[in-house]
């Protein structure tokens, strides 16, 4: 029977690996299509929703690389680089949190624009989407520099520094930020703008891409609060157990759960693509435009190009 160690190898092997590249490529094809959504369709949402792919993109790179890579591979950089230790953290804690703020703001926007309330739905324009897109960034990178200043290897194991930034990271970040605050954030608005969207479903002010878009955003709220609440779970678990004596039994079972719940944690940040093209008929009209344009530009040859300026002449 395989050990509980060979088991957290070969999941983070054999599923971290997969759901990575997986993530990355749904990220990428989602900047390229709302890239040119919002050139066409400038909206509040869309801006979000190209913040969030992007931001976890660079969380993906960041967080999930070096996590499959220790969990996998025992191959840890950060307890021999001193500045990998403190550029990881800082990454870690101001991109996740980034990325989690514009899925809410995205959730947000949709209860916005649904709303029957003409003042509520004034509260939804791309001036003030930019303005607070600003404020998000200048927010959580000031919170991640400290990680830069206290992040240290002591006995080989990168750590951080400072009891007080130790009891933020466990329990105000993740615990009350990234776990309770998100999951309250994007439950509340995202049953509001569901229910919103039934409420006008069957009137004409309420667009067909606003509902589709509407939908979208809730289906992905439920594999983010999924993915958030588990892991949550499982660090909620491992600090009330931290002071008591566990055999290597037990310790075994912790390793799979915490690799388990820490690898689908990054769902969050790379699930979101493949969720919008099974929700949405019209994202997936939009991913076939605006991909097999670029192909049939990729295909023209030069032959055809000069066929077509002397026709023009």
């Amino acid at each position: 029977m395989a050990s509980w160690a060979a088991i957290s190898q070969s999941y983070a092997r054999y599923v971290g690996i997969p759901q990575f590249c997986l993530g990355i490529l749904g990220n990428l094809m989602n900047i390229w299509i709302f890239i040119h959504e919002l050139v066409h369709r400038r909206t509040p949402c869309t801006l979000y929703l190209l913040m969030a792919s992007s931001t976890g993109l660079i969380q993906m790179m960041s967080g999930q690389i070096p996590r499959f890579l220790i969990l996998g591979f025992n191959d840890d950089l950060t307890r021999v680089s001193l500045v990998w230790c403190k550029c990881r953290q800082f990454l870690i804690a101001t991109f996740g949190g980034i990325a989690l703020t514009f899925q809410c703001l995205a959730t947000i926007d949709q209860f916005l624009v649904t709303s029957r309330s003409a003042h509520i739905r004034q509260f939804s324009q791309i001036k003030w989407a930019y303005r607070i897109s600003i404020g998000v960034f200048a927010v959580w990178i000031s919170q991640g520099i400290p990680f830069l200043v206290f992040n240290q290897i002591q006995s080989g194991t990168c750590i951080i520094g400072n009891w007080i930034l130790n009891m933020y990271w466990s329990y105000v970040y993740f615990l009350g930020l990234l776990t309770a605050t998100s999951i309250t954030v994007m439950v509340t608005f995202g049953v509001l703008a569901y229910h919103n969207m039934h409420l006008l479903k069957n009137t004409a002010r309420l667009h067909s891409a606003d509902q589709q878009l509407t939908t979208m955003i809730c289906m992905q709220v439920i594999i983010v609060v999924i993915s958030i609440a588990a892991y949550g779970g499982y660090n909620v678990y491992s600090l009330a157990t931290a002071s008591t004596l566990k055999d290597a039994e037990q310790k075994g079972k912790d390793l799979v759960a915490f690799t388990v719940t820490s690898l689908s944690a990054f769902l969050n940040y790379g699930s979101s693509f493949y969720v919008f093209f099974a929700s949405s008929s019209h994202f997936r009209q939009q991913t076939k435009k605006y991909f097999c344009c670029c192909w049939r530009f990729q295909q023209i040859t030069p032959a055809e190009v000069a066929t077509t300026h002397i026709t023009r002449r």
